[in-house]
């Protein structure tokens, strides 16, 4: 893989941001309309969509950040940009420890809130059939996603502020072109789990203005829907809904 420059260009960054909203809006309708038309359950079909997920999740963030093999098109951002640090002069100790304390904030208290919320849904979810394993996997796919819809906004607006918000405003707009998003805000026992998973990215963006640091997004995320999970197996409920 050739290097990247992290070079990014405006106009090459929106071409990627729109042909991923384009691919999610394409896949998920074709996929409605199959569903449709002709219910398929096999094993096959579901490592397919497991493959298209994590093309779509993994595989863009990846092109855009050096994997494609052609300019102008490779290396338009940093993991940087995406808010995967490590530990160096800029990301210090002190500074680590104080992002980590902010997520820990945050999280704790959004944790306590949804909790409270959930237990005053008037809809009794099914009992959660999801592996532990299974929401890592699904969280981490998620947060990179975010992220890079955040970063490839950096070079639209050249604020951070701006950044979080229009690349939020980007992940609701592909939830709104998403047919099984939609069809789960007529469902009386989805619906709890859409304003939890619309709350949650907007906690997660709110969190990652205040840190910049991908990985305490990812951390409390993961820590979240965890305990979600425990909470809904101890109290015979649905998997998290805030998992894609």
């Amino acid at each position: 893989m050739t290097l990247p420059d992290f070079t990014g260009n405006p106009s090459h960054l929106a071409l990627w941001l729109l042909g991923s909203v384009l691919a999610c809006a394409l896949t998920t309708n074709a996929l409605w309309l199959a569903r449709s038309l002709a219910p398929l359950r096999t094993t096959w079909g579901s490592w397919l969509w497991q493959v298209c997920r994590f093309l779509f999740y993994l595989g863009i963030p990846y092109l855009v950040l050096g994997g494609w093999p052609l300019g102008p098109f490779q290396g338009l951002l940093s993991l940087q940009d995406m808010g995967l640090v490590g530990l160096d002069q800029r990301w210090t100790v002190s500074r680590w420890l104080g992002a980590a304390a902010t997520g820990l904030g945050l999280g704790s208290a959004v944790l306590l809130i949804l909790i409270l919320a959930r237990r005053h849904a008037n809809n009794v979810p099914r009992f959660p059939h999801h592996p532990w394993w299974a929401i890592v996997i699904d969280v981490a796919y998620l947060e990179v996603h975010w992220a890079f819809y955040r970063a490839a906004m950096t070079f639209q607006f050249n604020s951070l502020y701006l950044e979080v918000f229009a690349g939020l405003g980007l992940v609701y707009a592909e939830w709104a072109v998403n047919p099984f998003w939609r069809r789960g805000w007529r469902e009386e026992s989805r619906a709890a789990g859409q304003w939890l998973r619309a709350a949650l990215v907007l906690v997660i963006a709110v969190l990652f203005l205040l840190t910049e640091n991908l990985w305490i997004c990812l951390a409390v995320h993961c820590s979240v829907e965890l305990a979600f999970y425990s909470h809904n197996r101890q109290k015979a409920h649905t998997p998290p809904a805030v998992v894609g």
